[in-house]
């Protein structure tokens, strides 16, 4: 931890300014009966003033009597000036980079300014997630606190790395409050939580072709990058009251005679990927089944996820940027249709369903960063295969818009259920994640049958093999 100063302007800052408000709950049997306000020099003060002035009282000594007032009420008023006092922390805290990324280190960074007269010294500590283990304690102000408009200020920064996505509770800061004699003291929380963003690792993939679009020999059938400007750039012969800034010069010199540009717009084309999130798919029952992984919700309770659902995740995460790179727009939805951007604890503040253009693969990465498994749903009201086809077909409207499944273990029955709800479709890809990927072999066999590229993987797998493996059954 280090108290060095930094250019603000690299932060996100979440700023709190408050008095000390909420004290901690008494744990121990001196804070329950109220004795916490003073320290045990400040006890030991007050009570050698009682002894004091009944010694004063027994010898008949006033200047003995003044001393044990002096010793009574300095720690009294102590404690009263600490808890009345008009004194006001002000705590921003900041992460750099903005949103963190599993498995990467992010730096916060607390600034802290003090406005009045204050207690001399204050012992503060920034909670953390159980997951990070105790949080940094320091105390204010700092041996490099400077004197700014807002009082004392103190820079503190420790650093932080996420091994799991969410959203992380990062605060509050807790304080011991003491006055400068060190006679009372008292646990206040100074501040509020911060909201820090782990997103997931996006994982790039072979950019040389993509399932289910290649030649007869091999090659891809279309390496064009489509964007939501793209044309096609067609000529035609120059007519009276053309513009001369359309003349395109090179068919010009090759045709003979002007030639104008003619251009044709041509629509976006789109790839839905559909990421299973029931529960029965990635947590199996009974001995042998997965272990549940918490997910971070902030404060809201934790969501569940298991290590298949994390690969399918990464493998929807990885598949959708390289669509997007290519030139797709993308729908991100789960089983029952439903946008991921709208149901997820991250979801952009848009809520937007279609991932397109250049920082479509950071708005993905944000929307499944706290995405889980689904609750338990009450099956009067679980979507039916006609709802969810009819989900498909909305966002599915051209030939050459493309289809991802990524699912779980599923059974043969469930997998008659895609193939009737997908109904005939070539572009379609699909990828079963399994501990077990040899019994979903009569699965996988269906899929094929019905013209899809389809693999079964283990989480163990390459999700770059697994693609690879998709691209050789074309």
């Amino acid at each position: 931890m280090s108290s060095e100063s930094a250019e603000t302007n690299e932060f996100r800052e979440s700023p709190s300014h408050t008095r000390w408000v909420t004290d901690d709950q008494p744990t121990t049997l001196r804070e329950k009966v109220h004795l916490g306000f003073l320290t045990a020099r400040g006890w030991g003060l007050f009570s050698a003033g009682v002894l004091a002035l009944v010694l004063a009282f027994l010898m008949g000594r006033r200047e003995l009597l003044a001393i044990s007032l002096f010793l009574i009420l300095t720690p009294l008023l102590a404690a009263f000036l600490l808890r009345f006092g008009n004194s006001a922390l002000r705590i921003t805290r900041s992460f750099n980079p903005q949103q963190a990324t599993t498995g990467s280190s992010v730096r916060v960074r607390l600034h802290i300014s003090s406005a009045g007269r204050g207690p001399a010294t204050i012992q503060l500590s920034d909670t953390l997630p159980e997951d990070f283990g105790p949080g940094p304690e320091f105390f204010y102000p700092s041996r490099t606190a400077t004197q700014g408009t807002e009082g004392n200020e103190s820079w503190y920064e420790y650093r932080l790395r996420p091994a799991m996505r969410g959203i992380y509770a990062i605060g509050p800061v807790r304080a011991r409050v003491s006055d400068v004699f060190g006679l009372a003291a008292r646990p206040a929380t100074v501040n509020s939580a911060s909201a820090l963003l782990a997103v997931p690792v996006c994982e790039d993939l072979d950019p040389l072709g993509i399932p289910g679009e290649h030649g007869a020999h091999g090659q891809a059938s279309s390496n064009r990058r489509l964007t939501p400007d793209s044309f096609e750039v067609m000529t035609r012969e120059y007519h009276p009251g053309d513009t001369v800034r359309r003349i395109h010069w090179p068919a010009t010199a090759k045709k003979g005679s002007l030639m104008v540009r003619q251009e044709d717009y041509r629509a976006t084309p789109r790839a839905v990927l559909v990421l299973d999130r029931s529960r029965a798919a990635f947590l199996g029952q009974g001995v042998g089944s997965e272990p549940v992984l918490s997910i971070p919700q902030f404060t809201a309770p934790a969501g569940e996820s298991s290590r298949s659902f994390e690969w399918g995740l990464h493998a929807a995460l990885g598949i959708g940027a390289f669509l997007a790179n290519t030139g797709f727009g993308i729908n991100l939805i789960d089983h029952r249709g439903k946008a991921i951007n709208g149901i997820s604890a991250s979801g952009t503040e848009d809520a937007a369903e279609l991932f397109t253009g250049p920082h479509a693969r950071t708005r993905m990465q944000q929307a499944l960063a706290a995405l889980s498994l689904e609750d338990a749903v009450d099956p009067r009201q679980a979507r039916t295969t006609a709802t969810l086809a009819t989900s498909l077909k909305e966002r599915m409207r051209e030939r050459g818009d493309r289809l991802v499944l990524i699912l779980g273990e599923v059974t043969e029955s469930q997998a008659d259920t895609w193939l009737e709800v997908v109904g005939v479709r070539s572009k379609v890809t699909v990828l079963c994640v399994a501990n077990h990927e040899k019994r979903l072999a009569p699965v996988i066999a269906r899929f094929r049958q019905a013209g899809w590229a389809a693999v079964a993987v283990n989480p163990k797998a390459s999700l770059a093999h697994a693609w690879a493996d998709l691209g050789r059954q074309s």
